[in-house]
């Protein structure tokens, strides 16, 4: 079966996610065929379309994930699409030194 193929079968966030990637990493391949790279593409485009049309119907749900313990709570944060605002805590962490800069860098992905 075809990336296509997948694509159009494909019903929930995460496989469709991982289509994409996969399909992405056909389309960079050196290796790949023109009709590898025209299903790819195909792929791609069908599975960031299903994906937008589930976040417009409220059925996106950002998967949390672990983000250590402080103050003997544990604390989660959202991975995915979500965003970090840029707030005091944050800005502390990236004035206090060369560690806190690449901290803020992974927490945000943006450079300091």
């Amino acid at each position: 079966m075809n990336l296509f193929d997948m694509a159009k079968a494909a019903t929930t966030v995460m496989h469709l996610g991982n289509l994409a990637a996969n399909a992405a990493k056909v389309l960079t391949d050196p290796q790949s065929t023109d009709a590898e790279k025209t299903d790819a593409s195909k792929a791609k485009k069908l599975a960031d379309k299903k994906i937008a049309e589930k976040k417009a119907q409220g059925g996106y749900v950002s998967k949390m994930y672990n983000g250590g313990m402080a103050h003997g709570k544990m604390h989660m944060y959202l991975g995915g699409s979500s965003s970090v605002k840029d707030n005091a805590g944050l800005r502390a962490l990236k004035a206090s030194g060369p560690g806190g800069m690449e901290a803020y860098k992974k927490i945000t992905g943006r450079n300091a």
